[in-house]
């Protein structure tokens, strides 16, 4: 089926049921979404700007504090809506959130290295929270919301950067951390009368180094679009193709739409939330092993006419010692697809030799494969040496594998001296700001903010939650370079962004255009649509992996946990869909039975408005 026909009976009963289970946070989400920050670009003055560190650069050295002084009366108009700070600045980076400061914060705060201070009222707390922030002697930012309070703050001239939110709506607040982050730029003026009582009249800065969040109405799509997401995710869910969701479509730089759906586990009411880490499965591949080969490729340690041999010497020696790169990456090296190494260690009783497992970690058994479980050092060689001894395919051509990228962790720590998963978060993901992306997430996120996948009961015998629900990457200690990623929709969009701007992003070149163009391309079509370890449209159906409005330079990807991301450059679009559909079981293909991930692709490509 092509999608869904849009409900519109039912799409404002459910949109409301949609915020009721997200509370607070969605509706703050819906009224940044109605009112976009773009209207409101004059109501944010930059009248201070020091070396210019608007906007902010480098977000792999940030350690940010974000700070708001206390109220000691209810604020002009009844309403503070710098309570919002956080959250828009959490859309960026990740914060540190102080009232005050007081001095319990004090050490705390000795650790950032940038604050961000919000003077709500403009009143004599204000003032003392600005002189008790300027005195810690950090680099400061500071966010005044009311012009009249500017000539009785001088020490203003002491911060690093000052922005004036002239309107207390949310939308301000939400445009003001978008012009520190360089989402949006700045373009409001100071009014004549406080110009001239010696503040500068307004810097503009530079917009389109991040992603911008925004309205449907800025990024050029159809207004009902939200709607018909709405009744595709409310027919999607009552089908039962998954417990809950998170949706994202961006277009020109701009996320016009992040939204969550239904509950984290079948049977329970824990919502899904817009900060909610999924497990990626096979989006690792192209989320952390692709980008990393990238700039591999960029630093010549790599290249895709390079051999498995010359990769792994562990490989030397056998039938996959000269197949090309090329090939590996397009799947047609007549690898096989997989090998279920786990069955292997199971023993007649199901039980798990205890030999390569135990139920507490040590130096000898440091690889977690659930929260109760661990694995020997010793099983990532074993598992090397079994694809090293696996037959070839009896027939060339295209058979998707997951075993070369199960293999890279290891070449990596060999070409870079640094851990694969490391390496991939120093260099990729925190100058992204995407720090939810990464390998066992347990080790940074309480377990209530992941959501489960399957009920293992041949392997684990447990629920899997928090950790790898691919077994193989489980016996690899959850870090592979074909399955064990997790993150947010939010932070994937980082990395998709970057892919569509060729490798740039927040003002960094990350990777080299020519490599993205590469690694994009379609080097065997039409005999073989894959990428370099992208998929692309299928030629004859491109809504089997796509949706039929994709264009032939459109890439992405799936995983088996019910995720996808697609980039259409034609359109400067993509979209995000995050699912855990195997919750509580695999045995679950409704989500491909109703064909969510193309409808999705083709609602957006076909809300493109004309012209724009």
């Amino acid at each position: 089926m092509s999608y869904f026909a849009p409900l519109r009976s039912v799409a404002g009963f459910w949109l409301f049921l949609v915020v009721s289970w997200l509370g607070p946070a969605a509706g703050w989400a819906q009224a940044r979404l109605a009112a976009g920050p773009f209207a409101v670009a004059h109501e944010v003055v930059v009248l201070r700007n020091e070396g210019e560190i608007l906007p902010l650069q480098r977000l792999d050295t940030l350690r940010l504090a974000t700070l708001k002084a206390q109220a000691t009366a209810a604020p002009k108009g009844g309403l503070d809506f710098s309570w919002h700070l956080p959250h828009d600045v959490a859309d960026y980076a990740p914060t540190s959130f102080f009232t005050g400061p007081q001095k319990a914060d004090l050490a705390a705060l000795r650790h950032h290295n940038l604050l961000l201070l919000a003077l709500p009222e403009g009143g004599p707390h204000d003032r003392t929270a600005l002189r008790q922030t300027l005195a810690l002697g950090k680099r400061t930012i500071v966010l005044v919301f009311d012009s009249a309070a500017l000539p009785t703050l001088p020490e203003l001239r002491q911060a690093t950067a000052v922005l004036l939110v002239r309107a207390r709506r949310p939308a301000a607040v939400n445009h003001a951390v978008q012009v520190i982050f360089g989402g949006m730029g700045a373009a409001g003026q100071l009014s004549p009368a406080l110009a001239q009582a010696g503040f500068e009249a307004g810097q503009s800065t530079r917009g389109g180094l991040r992603l911008a969040y925004a309205s449907v109405k800025e990024a050029g799509l159809r207004a009902d679009l939200p709607e018909q997401i709405d009744s595709l995710m409310k027919q999607a869910l009552e089908a039962g193709a998954f417990p809950g969701a998170q949706v994202l479509v961006a277009r020109r730089g701009v996320v016009a739409l992040h939204r969550s759906y239904g509950v984290q586990e079948v049977g329970t009411t824990r919502p899904v939330l817009n900060n909610t880490l999924y497990d990626f499965a096979s989006l690792t591949k192209v989320t952390a092993a692709l980008p990393v080969l990238m700039l591999l490729q960029d630093r010549q340690l790599f290249g895709p006419d390079y051999t498995l041999g010359a990769l792994f010497d562990f490989l030397q020696g056998t039938d996959k010692q000269n197949l090309r790169l090329r090939d590996v990456l397009t799947h047609q090296a007549r690898l096989k697809a997989f090998i279920p190494f786990w069955q292997g260690y199971v023993e007649k009783n199901g039980g798990l030799q205890p030999q390569f497992f135990r139920p507490d970690s040590s130096a000898a058994f440091p690889l977690p494969v659930t929260q109760d479980l661990w694995g020997s050092r010793a099983l990532p060689g074993r598992i090397y040496r079994g694809v090293a001894t696996s037959p070839l395919n009896a027939r060339p051509g295209y058979v998707y594998s997951d075993f070369s990228f199960m293999l890279y962790p290891y070449y990596v720590q060999k070409a870079t001296g640094q851990p694969f998963d490391a390496f991939l978060a120093r260099e990729i993901y925190r100058p992204l700001g995407a720090t939810t992306l990464g390998f066992n997430p347990l080790r940074r996120f309480p377990l209530g903010r992941i959501a489960p996948t399957e009920y293992d009961s041949l392997f684990r015998h447990a629920l899997v939650h928090g950790t790898v629900h691919d077994e193989n990457a489980a016996m690899l200690g959850g870090v592979s370079g074909h399955a064990g990623l997790f993150g947010t929709a939010n932070d994937l969009a980082k990395l998709v962004q970057l892919y569509l701007w060729q490798g740039r992003y927040g003002g960094q070149q990350l990777i080299k255009p020519e490599t993205v163009a590469a690694f994009t391309s379609c080097p065997f079509c039409p005999a073989n649509r894959r990428g370099l370890g992208f998929d692309k449209p299928d030629p004859q159906n491109p809504a089997l992996n796509a949706a039929r409005g994709a264009s032939p330079r459109s890439y992405g990807h799936t995983g088996f946990t019910g995720t996808y991301f697609w980039v259409e450059p034609e359109k400067d679009l993509f979209v995000i869909l995050l699912t855990n559909r195997v919750n509580p079981t695999r045995r679950n293909g409704k989500l491909g039975e109703l064909s969510v991930r193309s409808a999705l692709l083709q609602l957006a490509i076909e809300s493109v408005v004309p012209g724009q």
